[in-house]
């Protein structure tokens, strides 16, 4: 009994916290989503989500966050994986890609977005190789370019992350399980898929949720890159909620939040389905 007692008065802050900080500003926030006017809030039902899913800049701000996730979330990890099976197997110069890494993360985003301005900007270096060809520079940050330029970004910064993720499980592997598979006459493809990418998997599922995670939080970026009302092609989320908020629209607001809460439970309910499928085949 102490045991227990003394377990969950470790566990208090931490539960206070969420309860206080998350937990309970959530539940305003579904009632906030339900309800309308300023004080005593007159309940609506479901009004607040019809008039957010006929909003044509709400639907314009899913479509392209959803687009920015798909492009760049299965590229980065592909990329990532590559990256670190080929590190593996290379003997020499580990630690100096190793540091080389995490340099994208190390850096300010405010010198990156300079970085972009630079070579994309409209006097950048690419309007200059463009003009010295003949054509027409152009403004690309206004353009449907802006958002090739996010996920270029996007990818460049967080590679390296995920590559020292799947490097440091890689190197847990036993060497033994290869020299075994080797004796039987398995090449590095039939090691990869029967060896490598079944030990890995867990690890791979773990960084897709943390891409997706930090895939949210482009927001900075885009902001750096566009302001608050940047070209339609990188018009995300992040923009509606705040521009919503500096407008004191909490009904949009807390109505999109419940909405992606609800979308992320039912993906993660989905993700779990399949896992226990995958457990009962097993």
């Amino acid at each position: 009994m102490r045991k227990r007692n003394s377990g969950f008065l470790l566990a208090f802050p931490a539960l206070a916290g969420f309860l206080v900080f998350y937990f309970v500003p959530f539940l305003i926030t579904v009632w906030y989503s339900v309800s309308f006017g300023i004080g005593r809030r007159e309940f609506v039902g479901l009004d607040n989500f019809r008039d957010l899913y006929t909003n044509e800049m709400f639907l314009l701000a899913v479509k392209n966050t959803l687009r920015y996730m798909a492009v760049t979330v299965p590229t980065t990890l592909f990329g990532a994986l590559l990256l670190s099976v080929t590190l593996q197997n290379t003997t020499k110069g580990v630690r100096f890609f190793q540091l080389s890494f995490l340099y994208p993360m190390i850096l300010p985003i405010a010198s990156v977005i300079l970085g972009v301005q630079f070579l994309w900007g409209s006097s950048g270096i690419w309007n200059k190789v463009v003009e010295l060809l003949g054509g027409e520079g152009k403004d690309w940050m206004n353009l449907s370019a802006a958002f090739w330029i996010l996920c270029i970004l996007y990818c460049w910064r967080f590679t390296g992350y995920y590559v020292l993720i799947y490097f440091a499980r890689l190197q847990m592997i036993p060497k033994e399980y290869y020299e075994y598979a080797a004796l039987f006459g398995a090449g590095k493809v039939q090691s990869f898929r029967y060896i490598t990418l079944p030990i890995l998997l867990p690890t791979i599922t773990f960084t897709i949720v943390l891409s997706i995670m930090n895939a949210f939080k482009c927001y900075r970026e885009a902001f750096l890159l566009g302001g608050n009302y940047p070209n339609d092609s990188i018009y995300l989320l992040q923009h509606f909620m705040n521009n919503n908020f500096q407008n004191l629209n909490y009904q949009k607001i807390s109505s999109a939040a419940v909405s992606i809460v609800l979308l992320l439970i039912l993906f993660t309910g989905i993700c779990y389905a399949l896992y226990r499928i995958v457990e009962r085949g097993k």
